[in-house]
Formats: structure tokens, C-alpha cells, sequence
């Protein structure tokens, strides 16, 4: 299974943002994701999904900051938990 991490580069320097990869050698693929406001490797802020999601999702990181506003994914995150709970409403 393949796993993500997440990570800045700045001028040919990879700095992880979460725990590396456990490996001494590996193949990477690499997805540039432009933000205006870059996380920093001291601790970007971590959205983190509804108690009623706790289980069901994993956490990735915040790689939709810059797509959503706080409002927006907050209300996707209780949608999504509507939604797992069987809401009909929910689907609409």
C-alpha cells in the first residue's frame, strides 16, 4: 500500500512536515501542491474531523487549506458524518 507524507521544499531542501518515511532508499512521486500561505515545519494547523467521524476517516494532513475555507470544510466534514450515520438529508 502506498502512504503519503507531507513535506516542503524550499531551494532543493526537503523538510517533513509530519514523521518521514521509515526506508534507507525508496522511488518517489511528487504532487506540487501551490499555496499562498505554506505550512511551516514548526506545525502548520491540523483541521481535524467531527467526533461522529472518529474511526471511519483517516487523518492526512491539510492539503485542502487552501481550496476551502474554514467554513466550507467544516461543513463538509459534517455532511460526510451525516451522511455515514445513513442521513438520507444528507445526500441531497
Amino acid at each position: 500500500m502506498l502512504k503519503s507524507y507531507e513535506a516542503i521544499y524550499d531551494h532543493g531542501k526537503i523538510t517533513w512536515l509530519d514523521t518521514p518515511p521509515d526506508v534507507e532508499q525508496a522511488r518517489l512521486i511528487i504532487t506540487v501542491v501551490p499555496s499562498p500561505s505554506m505550512p511551516t515545519a514548526e506545525g502548520p494547523k491540523r483541521r481535524r474531523p467531527p467526533e461522529a467521524l472518529k474511526g471511519k476517516v483517516r487523518e492526512t494532513g491539510d492539503i485542502v487549506s487552501s481550496l476551502f475555507s474554514e467554513e466550507e470544510w467544516e461543513a463538509m466534514f459534517e455532511r460526510t458524518a451525516r451522511q455515514i450515520e445513513g442521513d438520507p438529508e444528507a445526500f441531497k
